[in-house]
């Protein structure tokens, strides 16, 4: 049975830019995605990622959804407990940040940097970000189903076959996965 609940707007953090960063001392090397995110007006997420800098992941309760308004998104709502409480939904379009959604839900974590430490990943290397896990939470297969008929739609729309377009989702799904399993070498 799925559980319906209402999330209030005030909780929407806007993602600025995304892209991943690899390093040996976590995931053993693994991609991990990045989201930049506008605390402009949250800002006691800037805070807690702040806060949080210096230590382990953990503290927090992840769920995703499907977008009752919007269909073409699905949703990530953070739920922090520690050093403060604190609430904050990511909004992903399918078709612009499908291949971010999918990496998250395949390194199981991601990192979230202030637009304070930069509006692009590498502006904010060295800069305030934290980790947070993402546990499985039984969503892949919905996301599994989403993110192939959202490719299979828009390869149609480049003007492939039905058939012609499940193959390239597929494809395209691959070649991605691959690149997010690629893990960083040791010197």
């Amino acid at each position: 049975m799925k559980k319906f609940r209402k999330i209030s707007d005030s909780s929407l953090v806007p993602i600025i830019s995304d892209g991943a960063i690899a390093t040996h001392e976590i995931g053993e090397g693994r991609m991990v995605p990045v989201l930049v995110v506008d605390c402009t007006e949250r800002v006691e997420l800037r805070d807690l990622i702040y806060a949080h800098e210096y230590s382990p992941p953990g503290d927090v309760t992840v769920t995703w959804a499907v977008l009752k308004r919007d269909k073409s998104s699905v949703a990530l709502l953070l739920e922090f407990s520690r050093p403060s409480a604190l609430e904050v939904l990511l909004q992903f379009n399918i078709k612009k940040q499908g291949g971010v959604v999918d990496g998250i839900l395949h390194a199981n974590a991601l990192y979230l940097q202030p637009s304070e430490s930069g509006l692009k990943v590498v502006d904010g290397l060295d800069k305030g970000k934290i980790l947070v896990e993402i546990p499985d939470t039984g969503f892949l297969p919905d996301w599994e189903k989403l993110y192939t008929n959202n490719l299979v739609k828009t390869f149609k729309k480049s003007g492939f076959s039905r058939r012609e377009a499940k193959e390239a989702a597929e494809q395209h799904k691959s070649m991605l996965r691959e690149i997010w399993s690629k893990r960083m070498k040791r010197s």
